[in-house]
């Protein structure tokens, strides 16, 4: 029992690390772009040694002496850069990127129960980026001397505090609490201790340093920390470590101990400052699914009660419980929405979660293909459903690999063209309505859209006669075409003419599209339109024959009646005016049924739009507008073009949820 709990505890620790390592890479790979463009930026300095301190300790933690061997060496060579002994260069940049992406990939092993990566040879990069040997494995190179007993240490200690005060020095006692169940009290005390010593002097700390990296913590550290000043900010900075729960201070007595807690004639020094517990927690997807379907359910009967109530208050003797029903139904709507909303936020990621790794992988795109770019960011804080964010993340890097590789010039090629030589490259995100709108656009060379007419002509997927017909637009949808590619070499950039279908398809399967605009020689601009959320949404409920489709709200700018609007023909195709402009009609019924314009029965026509060009839809029936919980369907009815979900209706009928832009 006791090994069973073992490997449970080592398993939790080793889950802690995993988390924490993820998010430390990721901010130390954006760092480390950073810290490339301006090397003299000694914060960011500070931040990437601090990042590969944690490492090591947490590695050390757990007895993964690799990744402790290559994060001290690293932590090495920018301890020697912090302290001005050394300068950033180049090769030294390369090799930190290296190291970045060992870790990643043992970090991954240890999460799958794989082999970690060999560390020998980014030892060797770590070894060629110090410019010294290693003695490590060297039997006969000299061992650090053995630490010396516990009460020794407490000696030494005393010695060291009462030598600073009779100098003068202002000692502070500040002592750090940590939630005595939390994991990794080790890397926990190594994080408090580094960040205190950026804003103070520490004389000392028990557990010692030595102690902590051999795993010798507790749920209490005290530092000795110089200065009336400096020890504010240390009790500041320590409250801000995750599960620290108490920050205490006071003023160190000379001649007290400090192998015991504090004597009562000490307490009138301290000041005790209480941190708030963690204001997140982590939540399994799994159970946010499970929750939001129950909302669904919830909605669904909401909408049933309200009806219900509705036709028992126009029902004379009635009417009084039907009055009461629908203020009861009133605050459940009140309180499922509520409720909703809340579930909804929850579900919520802000798009940098995915954005991270951009500015690292167009560094090496842009290094590969020889060129030069400037990449930048708005909008990271902008939150969408985390189905969204997962759905878009492989669109975006095609769209970006495809800016460095197509769109942006070659260096000299620029400047003759009297352009700068670096091109830029800029990702942004914003909310428009009820949409979010991603745009990923480059001041490149822009589309030669009669290239891309004879690529799509030699290739066979569409007839030289049908090109000539196609205006610019329709020409430049040609690339969103499976297997369309206008690159003469495959390259392991991109040319494999796998990317703008499949990230169209990604868009569609969230009921997204993209648009895409570009002008010759000026650049490329690609725009992603997105929904909000993809459990609930508002809907426009109409009728098709004897069929009830839903169609998000989103996609419907305006309703007409077809008996106020005067239908014509233009060139043989159905159309409509709609304030003096020509719109084009088709029948949702024609559509569906793969048949002409079909008016018997179209009573109404949907104003909705698609890459940018307006169109008309006429349907049958409008029954109103309502709430609907969306249901993702499994294959194959989910391979169905234009179908987005299924719902069902308060009275129970399941209904097809449409998707006009892929319909139209």
């Amino acid at each position: 029992m006791k090994r069973e709990a073992d490997e449970k505890e080592y398993r939790q620790d080793l889950e802690a690390l995993l988390q924490e390592a993820g998010e430390i890479l990721a901010n130390t790979e954006q760092n480390l772009v950073l810290l490339e463009k301006t090397p003299s930026d000694t914060a960011l300095i500070q931040e990437v040694f601090r990042a590969m301190h944690t490492l090591k300790g947490g590695a050390a933690t757990l007895g993964l002496e690799d990744a402790v061997a290559v994060c001290h060496g690293m932590e090495t060579v920018l301890d020697e850069v912090r302290s001005c002994q050394r300068s950033i260069t180049s090769e030294m940049m390369d090799g930190l990127f290296q190291v970045l992406d060992w870790l990643r990939d043992w970090r991954s092993a240890l999460g799958e129960g794989t082999k970690a990566p060999d560390s020998a040879r980014i030892l060797s990069v770590v070894r060629t980026v110090q410019g010294t040997a290693d003695y490590s494995a060297d039997p006969d190179s000299p061992k650090p001397p053995e630490a010396p007993p516990g009460k020794a240490k407490t000696q030494d200690l005393t010695a060291i505090l009462e030598a600073t005060a009779s100098q003068g020095g202002s000692i502070h006692v500040l002592t750090v609490r940590f939630r005595t169940d939390a994991p990794l009290l080790s890397v926990r005390c190594f994080q408090v201790r580094t960040l205190v010593e950026e804003v103070a002097e520490v004389a000392g700390s028990m557990p010692s340093l030595d102690e902590i990296e051999n795993d010798e913590a507790s749920d209490t550290l005290t530092l000795f920390v110089v200065g009336d000043k400096e020890a504010d900010e240390a009790r500041r900075v320590a409250a801000t470590v995750q599960d620290v729960v108490e920050v205490s201070m006071r003023k160190y007595v000379m001649n007290a101990t400090v192998d015991g807690p504090s004597s009562p004639s000490d307490m009138s020094h301290v000041r005790v400052e209480k941190t708030a517990l963690g204001k997140t927690v982590r939540v399994d997807v799994a159970l946010l699914d499970f929750l939001m379907n129950m909302v669904g359910e919830l909605v669904i009967d909401r909408t049933r009660l309200s009806q219900i109530a509705t036709k028992l208050t126009s029902c004379g003797e009635t009417a009084a419980v039907g009055s009461e029903i629908n203020s009861l139904a009133s605050h459940l709507q009140r309180t499922s929405s509520e409720l909703q909303e809340g579930l909804m936020r929850a579900r919520l990621l802000p798009l940098k979660s995915i954005v991270g790794k951009f500015p690292r992988m167009l560094r090496d795109l842009s290094q590969r293909c020889g060129k030069e770019t400037v990449f930048t960011m708005a909008g990271e804080s902008t939150e969408m459903d985390r189905t969204v964010l997962e759905a878009i993340d492989d669109p975006l890097i095609h769209l970006l690999r495809n800016a460095v590789d197509h769109g942006i010039e070659m260096p000299g090629e620029r400047e003759r063209l009297g352009k700068p030589r670096a091109g830029t490259i800029r990702l942004s995100a914003w909310h428009e309505d009820n949409q979010i709108l991603v745009r990923v656009e480059d001041d490149g060379a822009g589309i030669d859209t009669e290239k891309i007419r004879r690529s799509a002509v030699n290739k066979g997927l569409i007839t030289e006669e049908a090109s000539l017909k196609l205006t610019e637009h329709e020409v430049t949808e040609l690339i969103f075409l499976p297997g369309f590619s206008t690159a003469a070499v495959t390259t392991e950039v991109s040319g494999r003419g796998v990317g703008m279908d499949v990230a169209r398809q990604n868009l569609e399967r969230v009921n997204g599209r993209i648009e895409m605009k570009t002008r010759l020689g000026e650049g490329t601009q690609v725009t992603l339109r997105l929904p909000l959320t993809l459990s609930i949404m508002r809907a426009l409920l109409v009728k098709c024959g004897e069929e009830t489709y839903a169609i998000s709200t989103s996609s419907v700018e305006e309703v007409f009646s077809l008996k106020d609007q005067a239908v014509g023909s233009v060139q043989g195709k159905t159309a409509m005016n709609v304030r003096g402009r020509v719109v084009p009609l088709v029948s949702l019924k024609g559509v569906l049924r793969d048949s002409p314009w079909q008016r018997n029965g179209a009573r109404y026509a949907l104003l909705t739009r698609t890459q940018d060009q307006p169109m008309a839809i006429g349907v049958d029936d409008l029954l109103g507008e309502e709430e609907i919980v969306v249901k993702e369907l499994r294959a194959p009815l989910s391979r169905l073009r234009g179908v987005a979900g299924a719902t069902i209706l308060a009275e129970g009928d399941p209904a097809v949820i449409l998707d006009i832009n892929r319909i139209m």
